[in-house]
């Protein structure tokens, strides 16, 4: 892959152009990452609003068709957001690892393959989760394995 960067000062507004071979999913969510680089976490808890920082977040996940954010110290926030569009807005770091659920692979610190073809996910707060095998094939691809 070439990439090529201009800076122009005179421009009024930022463009940008992306010659690809084809259309993939991974070029899909990137360009829907770049049109929504202003998108910002917003969670409730308590009947107060917050923002939400990106690297503070272990999972989203989904209970009772109500969407939460787990930070490390275990807070929940609900969000107003589907997983689908959560997915298509968050950095690349997050991956979906099953219909009801997104992990922020940086916060991940190992994981084993179970019976069954099932992966279980540890998270640097020694908390756990486990994948579907319906994703396995992407998250295998993520880290390259």
């Amino acid at each position: 892959m070439n990439i090529q960067i201009k800076i122009d000062k005179n421009i009024e507004e930022d463009d940008m152009l992306l010659t690809i071979k084809e259309m993939t999913p991974e070029y899909s969510r990137l360009i829907s990452q770049l049109q929504n680089s202003s998108f910002k976490l917003i969670g409730m808890k308590d009947n107060k609003k917050y923002h939400l920082e990106y690297e503070d977040i272990v999972e989203i996940h989904s209970v009772d068709k109500k969407i939460y954010a787990l930070k490390e110290n275990l807070d929940n926030f609900l969000l107003s957001e589907t997983l689908k569009d959560l997915y298509a807005k968050l950095p690349n770091n997050f991956l979906r690892i099953s219909n009801s659920e997104i992990v922020n692979a940086d916060r991940i610190s190992s994981f084993e393959f179970t019976f069954g073809g099932r992966l279980k996910i540890f998270f640097k707060s020694d908390d756990f989760t486990y994948s579907s095998r319906g994703y396995l094939p992407k998250i295998k691809e993520y880290f390259g394995i």
